[in-house]
């Protein structure tokens, strides 16, 4: 009991500290670790290279390994690389700098394959101005890529919220902003053209550069532009492009009383528009984006703290700390407390957006010109071609605490955890919400750690034309949460995170986000895309050997009657399963399978008392 107090004490000690972290919205820091590669190799062993994703885990809690890696510059050696590959017969994945995925999209299919890396494979922007477009190379970032476009008076209008993710990434997994208005917020939806490279015969050099465009290969085309990475290597994209303007931004925090009929009349109304809900303190934060001139007055920039803002070491792991131990000591009043401090502070703060980069925020709306208000990063733009000092940082370790860096770097005890979305479409939106206010009902403070970082993000991604897009208007419901450190250690109130999810997904009908994290709510999802059946003739067409596929992505699209789920003992307990036996969850810990409290049909891992 002594030992607790203590505990509680260094909880409420660090409770302002804690705030203050949630509501820094821009740190100027002059000191920087690179980012750690997405590719190490062992070049004094034969044991390969290995590949990880931003956080340093992936969803099984195994390894992606790879017999060797290239790292092209041009266009003449990722065709080299590729062909080198097919003639040797080995699997070939593609990864970005960064690897800002979830799932095994870029686990090579064995540990003998070739990895890619896009890192170098970024010299290329050229925009036409006659044309309105842009193209870029693979590993462009998209903060590079809509920079040059404003250079020109141009603006690509979809983007993801952070900016540190590259071109071919974030069209292979339908990365995306929010809207329904025009050709809609998923990137992909501003492809006008691609060249790849994929796997040919013998007589052709075992590999061929192509190029697809709608107008000339409208099936192939609408493949090509969502594609998982499966069909081949893209080598440039081209963006379609328009005349340059401003967005308007104002937050304000209301009641979520009514939220299930305000929501679909919000995203209709305001062309980039999204929600955060508070769903323990039925609070919604809305967000009005709007569309207007260049001539309207502002100088307004995005300086989102939780989308990639740098902070130090010692903050990043300071957070992950206590709440680490919130988790480990369940103080339900202390964790809702710390998500309402940050709640109530969003909206007068500007929710970091800045009226000016040096006046800051005098108040909205907040008006600035397109890509210094639709996406945010910073923490990432240390070049990742600079060779870092082993004195302050390696790829393995950072040695010097004031480095500043990503939050989510995996060389420190930072935040490492969950980010599930899952798209519900618009249709069914309001029965879904109804239901999620049923459940948090029974026990709301269950639900105040998915408000810690900032709430469950509700966007919406207009229905599209891409075979693995959405084949209606959906809206997202995100959830974020830590992660338990041990496997084996029950994740607090996970039973209602659980039944939350699998009810949107079996319920109405819910899709995932193709690069975050959902484990087995994946499985038959891919049947409810656009046309799976169609993506997997152009997917025979493109790599009949399914060289650029591996066991996840085979599962993901139920090829061959393979499926994600995994079933062993204690699988429930990290996403691989739904679980149907006590087995499956922790049984010698007191966690046992039960059905959802509201949604009867889902299977939760849930303590007996």
């Amino acid at each position: 009991m002594r030992i607790k107090l203590r505990i509680m004490e260094i909880f409420r000690s660090e409770f302002i500290i804690l705030s203050t972290v949630l509501l820094i919205f821009f740190v100027d820091i002059n000191l920087a670790c690179v980012p750690p590669p997405s590719v190490e190799c062992d070049s004094n062993s034969n044991s390969g290279c290995q590949i990880f994703n931003y956080q340093g885990i992936w969803e099984d809690l195994n390894i992606c390994k790879a017999g060797s890696a290239v790292f092209p510059k041009k266009e003449t050696e990722l065709v080299h690389a590729v062909a080198d590959a097919v003639k040797r017969g080995k699997k070939i994945k593609v990864v970005s700098s960064f690897s800002h995925s979830l799932p095994k999209l870029v686990c090579v299919g064995d540990d003998e394959g070739v990895i890619i890396s896009t890192r170098d494979y970024d010299s290329t922007i050229h925009v036409d101005k006659i044309a309105m477009t842009i193209s870029v190379d693979a590993g462009v970032m998209m903060r590079n890529v809509i920079d040059a476009a404003a250079e020109e008076g141009l603006a690509l209008p979809a983007l993801t919220y952070w900016d540190g993710v590259t071109a071919a990434g974030v069209i292979s997994t339908g990365a995306h902003g929010s809207g329904i208005m025009g050709r809609g917020s998923a990137v992909h939806e501003y492809v006008v053209g691609l060249r790849m490279v994929v796997p040919a015969p013998a007589t052709e050099g075992y590999a061929k550069l192509i190029t697809i465009t709608e107008e000339e290969e409208k099936e192939k085309f609408r493949g090509a532009i969502l594609s998982l990475g499966v069909l081949g290597a893209i080598s440039q994209v081209t963006f379609r492009l328009e005349p340059m303007f401003k967005r308007s931004v104002s937050f304000s925090l209301v009641d979520d009383h009514g939220l299930e009929n305000m929501i679909q009349d919000f995203v209709r109304k305001h062309e980039f528009g999204d929600a955060w809900w508070y769903p323990a303190h039925h609070k919604v934060l809305l967000a009005k984006v709007d569309r207007v001139c260049v001539g309207v007055d502002g100088d307004g920039v995005n300086k989102m703290s939780q989308l990639g803002q740098p902070t130090t070491v010692d903050d990043a792991q300071q957070l992950g700390m206590i709440l680490e131990m919130i988790d480990s000591t369940r103080d339900s009043e202390l964790l809702c407390n710390l998500s309402e401090t940050g709640m109530n502070a969003r909206a007068p703060s500007g929710a970091g957006f800045l009226n000016h980069i040096v006046k800051g925020f005098t108040g909205y709306p907040v008006i600035g010109f397109n890509h210094l208000m639709q996406a945010t990063g910073g923490c990432q733009d240390y070049s990742h071609k600079q060779e870092p000092n082993p004195n302050l940082c390696s790829p393995d370790r950072i040695l010097d605490t004031n480095q500043s860096i990503c939050s989510w770097d995996r060389r420190v005890a930072g935040l490492k955890g969950y980010d599930d979305e899952i798209y519900v479409p618009l249709s069914r939106v309001e029965e879904a919400i109804i239901d999620i206010k049923r459940i948090r009902d029974l026990n709301p403070q269950a639900l105040c750690e998915l408000e810690v970082v900032e709430g469950i993000t509700m966007r919406s991604v207009k229905k599209s034309e891409a075979y693995l897009g959405h084949s209606e208007d959906v809206i997202t419901f995100e959830f974020e949460y830590l992660r338990a450190r041990d496997s084996e250690t029950p994740k607090w109130n996970m039973d209602v995170y659980e039944e939350i999810q699998q009810m949107l997904v079996e319920k109405y009908g819910g899709t995932l986000h193709w690069g975050k994290s959902g484990g087995y709510l994946f499985q038959g999802t891919s049947k409810r895309a656009v046309n799976l059946k169609k993506f997997l003739q152009v997917k025979q067409e493109m790599d009949a050997g399914g060289l650029f596929s591996n066991d996840w992505t085979d599962g993901l699209l139920g090829i061959d009657g393979k499926g994600v789920e995994v079933l062993r003992d204690g699988c429930a307990m990290e996403k691989l399963c739904k679980c149907r036996e006590d087995k499956h969850c922790a049984p010698h810990k007191g966690y046992f399978c039960r059905p959802g409290r509201i949604w009867k049909e889902a299977r939760v891992c849930r303590q007996d008392h």
